[in-house]
């Protein structure tokens, strides 16, 4: 059964009733862009919308800001979704190693097929799904064109999908609410990675 859409005070970026958001939609180490398409998506929320609420300043929501602590209203946000501190907070890369980070969307299709994008899938040493093991893109596989990682209404405007030709990334529906778990395995594969790539990041780190 499909679940109601829940009115949403887009001023205050808060529900008018009901629940706005499941901490149980999350799988671990999931990235603020993942976070931030399941709030619109359940929420029937626009792009613009979201963007104009989640920076710590006034911004225009076309242009967006970097997904950096720095930039990001995290104590509103996490407050307004139900989120732990140390979760959310994991869910962008520390300011001090943006440099190690793509400036642009990198994916696994099968990661997105389950409503899931990682975190770690930014950094640019890591070449490799930590769960499915496979190559992660950058290019859309339909336009061939990269997609900026920066929070603007024109990414958060298509969960899941090519910020430029709004394709989705893969075949099969999306569902993200009942999905299976993630096993054990692949739980412990993705926050090894993670952790392993951040520390050998910060030991190169001058």
């Amino acid at each position: 059964m499909a679940l109601p859409i829940m009115m949403f005070d887009e001023r205050k970026l808060a529900p008018s009733f009901g629940y706005v958001f499941n901490p149980k939609w999350l799988d671990p180490e999931e990235s603020i862009v993942s976070i931030l398409w399941k709030l619109g998506r359940m929420n029937a929320l626009s792009g613009l919308a979201i963007a104009a609420q989640i920076s710590k300043t006034t911004i225009d929501p076309y242009d967006g800001i970097a997904a950096s602590r720095s930039k990001v209203d995290t104590r509103r946000l996490r407050n307004a979704l139900g989120l732990k501190l140390k979760q959310f907070r994991g869910a962008i890369i520390p300011d001090r190693l943006r440099n190690v980070s793509s400036p642009h969307f990198r994916f696994c299709r099968k990661c997105l097929r389950r409503g899931y994008h990682s975190v770690v899938h930014q950094l640019e040493s890591v070449h490799h799904c930590p769960i499915h093991g496979g190559w992660l893109e950058v290019l859309c596989p339909f336009c061939g064109k990269p997609t900026p990682y920066r929070l603007n209404a024109h990414l958060l405007d298509a969960p899941f999908r090519c910020g430029n030709c709004r394709t989705f990334y893969y075949s099969h529906a999306l569902y993200f609410v009942k999905r299976k778990p993630l096993s054990k395995t692949a739980r412990a594969a993705g926050h090894a990675t993670t952790v392993a790539s951040l520390c050998a990041v910060v030991t190169r780190s001058p």
